[in-house]
């Protein structure tokens, strides 16, 4: 096995910043057979002193397999991010040494020998790993994400091979790392920790366990407890049930066409930040989907960025348009727009809203019983009826009409039924209409309208009692997922009784991790349907 670091070639001012040592512990684990690109990485400080306790971040950024035609296998990931005294620091890490989780130095889980080298020229053509960090916001290739003119740009990748099928290193892992400051001021000139970095302004990573819905909310005032004051919210849009396709991109690789789509026309490119995965597209090209089958009554979810224009199309078997969608970010930089057309029955309406289109936005459609609504941010711009649409077989989309677009998400789901119906009937509700801040227990203002709906569930039946479950995929650590899911079912619990007045009696809650699939993980669609969340009658 061996150890390649790969970094982007460095600025004066990065030359100048002082390299530290530190010796940290995986709060994650990582392998080539369970992590995909884009997976989040995340590890405990241990030293220096002054940094104990930090925690840092940084993401997986290839993963490949071992095979007859491929004999190695291979894994690389950074960290690129020091939570510490509540703000999150730039860097760059090489690596020094590795410990497995059994304590023994270089090698990995099931005791494969581990070597180590640095190698920069790769990276230093903006080619590779140094592609993974190319800017979002304007900047090329090999750029770092958000790093000005003269700006240090040397996020490091850490590349560990091994002869054999796969590459694994469990929690609890040490990894030492020299480690510098990324553009900002040297690390040894920083206070010592205070403990408060769990305040970062920074979020761990960790796109997997977070809702596909990652949009920049209006601010919406805080209730005790710190959730989002949800009983306030006019967001309506509930999200659909059943997923019949879904695409974060996250099993997309890096200077690959995105595999769950035919490409036509210009290259798109696959652009990865901490908590971002987007696919870009500078010029103009056409997306299909695969085949899908989609009921009479259904919702599409389309999460996006910068200023371009997105012309996407539901078409039947033989490629007819049934309905047109064109979604816009405006020149200005401060507005998104909609605008829906039937072929043959003309414009159905349009609309726009303030936004900042630097940050992610959504657009939605919510089609029910000949009723059509579109969303941008979840405020209604279009609301039509006797809207009967004939069977769709496809989406198709041209991307980047005038300016550059990014797509961040793509969802298509079966509409969600009536809870009360549902749980009356089968005494199960699940719902993937539930969205958390990325990492944390704490509601998004999107999921408003389906807690909302159970509230009133609640409140028509006073002898119905439920147990709240939260579920993860099985991307990043088990036993971090399964906290997690524990507190965010809680957090559901907790906003019924405050804001909705539930009495906590009739309410419980659990957390069971990637423990239930409903699906299979190897898919974006798959750990899409296994991020949820469950009411269960008692």
């Amino acid at each position: 096995m061996r150890i390649v670091v790969l970094a982007a070639a460095l600025s004066p001012a990065a030359l100048l910043a002082q390299e530290m040592p530190f010796t940290v512990q995986l709060t994650t684990g990582i392998s080539t057979s369970a992590s995909h690109p884009g997976d989040p990485v995340t590890a405990k400080v241990l030293e220096p002193a002054a940094f104990s306790g930090d925690t840092m971040q940084g993401r997986v950024t290839e993963a490949k397999s071992g095979n007859k035609l491929h004999g190695s296998a291979s894994l690389r990931f950074n960290f690129d991010t020091i939570l510490h005294n509540g703000a999150a620091v730039p860097v760059s890490s090489t690596i020094t040494s590795i410990a497995n989780s059994k304590g023994q130095q270089n090698v990995d889980e099931e005791g494969t020998a581990v070597s180590h080298s640095s190698n920069i020229g790769k990276a230093a053509l903006g080619t590779g790993a140094g592609a993974l960090i190319g800017g979002l916001t304007g900047g090329g290739k090999g750029a770092a994400i958000g790093a000005g003119i003269g700006a240090a740009a040397s996020i490091a990748a850490i590349e560990v091979a091994a002869k054999g099928p796969k590459v694994e290193f469990a929690p609890g892992s040490t990894v030492r790392l020299s480690v510098k400051s990324r553009g900002g001021p040297d690390l040894a000139s920083l206070p010592p920790n205070t403990g408060n970095t769990a305040t970062a302004a920074a979020p761990a990573p960790s796109p997997s366990n977070a809702p596909s819905n990652t949009t920049a909310a209006a601010a919406v005032p805080a209730a005790p407890g710190g959730q989002p004051q949800l009983s306030s919210v006019k967001i309506e849009f509930i999200p659909g049930e059943r997923t019949i396709f879904f695409d974060d991109f996250s099993d997309m690789a890096q200077d690959e066409p995105p595999p769950h789509w035919k490409l036509r026309g210009h290259p798109v490119e696959l652009r990865i930040a901490p908590g971002v995965r987007e696919l870009y597209s500078a010029e103009s090209n056409t997306l299909t989907s695969p085949p899908v089958s989609v009921p009479a009554n259904f919702t599409f979810e389309l999460v996006f960025t910068n200023q371009g224009e997105m012309q996407w199309s539901m078409r039947d078997k033989d490629n007819n348009r049934i309905l047109n969608f064109t979604v816009r970010g405006e020149q200005n930089g401060q507005e998104i727009s909609a605008r829906i057309d039937w072929p043959g029955h003309g414009d159905l309406g349009d609309g726009s809203v303030k936004a900042d289109n630097s940050q992610p936005n959504t657009f939605a459609l919510w089609v029910q019983q000949g009723r059509l609504r579109a969303y941008l941010n979840g405020t209604r711009v279009v609301d039509v009826n006797q809207v009967m649409l004939a069977g769709i077989d496809h989406l198709e989309v041209e991307n980047a009409r005038y300016r550059p677009v990014g797509i961040r998400s793509v969802r298509l789901a079966e509409s969600a039924p009536d809870f009360s119906t549902v749980i009356a009937a089968g005494g199960k509700y699940v719902t993937h209409g539930i969205y958390f801040d990325t990492d944390s227990d704490r509601l998004k203002p999107e999921s408003a309208p389906v807690i909302k709906m159970v509230a009133q569930g609640l409140q028509k039946n006073p002898n119905l009692k439920l147990e709240i479950d939260g579920y993860t995929d099985s991307t990043g650590d088990a036993q971090h997922n399964l906290d997690l899911s524990k507190r965010r079912a809680e957090a559901v619990r907790s906003v019924l009784v405050s804001q909705f007045g539930i009495d906590a009696a009739r309410l419980t809650s659990a957390g069971f991790g990637a423990g239930k699939p409903v699906a299979s993980n190897d898919t974006p669609e798959g750990r899409a349907q296994n991020r949820r969340v469950e009411f269960v009658k008692q």
